[in-house]
């Protein structure tokens, strides 16, 4: 290496500022910076007669330092290359990132979309459920009132039902105490008939029948103790009662022995009818007591007729 006194060093690249240096030779040196990257400018300043001495005994300092500032530039350049590496990493990772976080809110619009989709169509079906409850609730009303004029023409029609039925029971108590009256006035009239019909049958007889003399007397006392005799062995008067007045008059024509001629009485039972049967809990007519033959009688006088009946309601 060439160096002379006021020449410039020129360096690939020296971390050297502008300054005043000493080397090992006890000479002073300047180093100035050159413009451009890498350059380093030395300026020897020394005396005029040690130049070429100081430059061989310096050479071997220099390579050196040489040799040392190579390895700070590749070492700078090792450093640069590592940090530039995890610069691009770096770049690399936060696009990795923002591609994430993009894909994650382009998800999150289309999730807010589906969403937005899902509560429109929700709204849309609470609108038309909410309109058909609208309906129902007017039907129901509706259907309501409907009950609630039913009901009043329920009850109203059940209290006529009522008003009918207490005056058809009244009507049919009425009609029943009618014909429980009037049976019992037939009965009284069939009994008069019969007892009348009697009567006339023993008028013709005793007109028929011709005056007995003292001995036909005789033999007439001794039926009449006859007669009296029965009518005591006769059997009580409810039982003739039961057995109707037909009947009671047939039996005592029998037990006195009358006897049978051309002009026989007629048949009373024309004037009789089969009773009504009872009904439960209804009041049965009074029964009027059995009346007796005229000939057993204790008077010689005949007995009255019934006294007529009483006009019906």
């Amino acid at each position: 290496m060439d160096l002379r006194l006021g020449s410039p060093i020129t360096l690939p690249h020296s971390p050297w500022e502008k300054g005043f240096y000493y080397l090992p030779s006890a000479r002073r040196i300047s180093v100035d910076r050159v413009d451009g990257p890498g350059k380093c400018g030395f300026t020897l300043l020394s005396s005029p007669g040690g130049a070429q001495a100081w430059v061989a005994m310096d050479t071997v300092s220099l390579e050196h330092q040489i040799q040392s500032v190579q390895r700070h530039i590749s070492f700078l350049k090792k450093e640069q290359m590592a940090l530039l590496r995890d610069l691009h990493l770096e770049i690399l990772r936060l696009q990795k990132r923002c591609s994430e976080l993009t894909h994650d809110l382009e998800m999150r619009e289309a999730q807010s979309h589906q969403q937005e989709l899902a509560s429109r169509e929700l709204e849309s079906k609470c609108r038309a459920l909410e309109s058909q409850l609208a309906e129902r609730a007017a039907a129901n009303a509706e259907l309501r009132r409907e009950v609630a004029q039913r009901e009043a023409l329920v009850s109203a029609l059940r209290c006529s039902l009522r008003t009918e039925e207490r005056r058809f029971l009244e009507e049919l108590r009425r009609r029943s105490h009618r014909a429980t009256v009037l049976s019992t006035e037939l009965q009284k009239h069939t009994e008069a008939a019969a007892y009348l019909s009697c009567q006339l049958h023993a008028a013709r007889q005793k007109l028929q029948t011709p005056r007995p003399g003292p001995g036909a007397a005789a033999a007439a006392t001794e039926p009449r103790i006859r007669r009296r005799a029965q009518r005591a062995r006769r059997p009580p008067a409810a039982e003739a009662a039961a057995k109707g007045p037909g009947r009671d008059w047939a039996a005592w024509e029998r037990a006195a022995g009358v006897p049978d001629d051309l002009d026989a009485m007629p048949d009373p039972a024309l004037f009789l009818y089969a009773r009504r049967p009872q009904r439960p809990g209804g009041r049965s007519p009074r029964q009027p007591p059995p009346q007796e033959p005229p000939d057993q009688a204790g008077s010689p006088a005949a007995p009255r007729p019934p006294s007529a009946p009483a006009d019906p309601e």
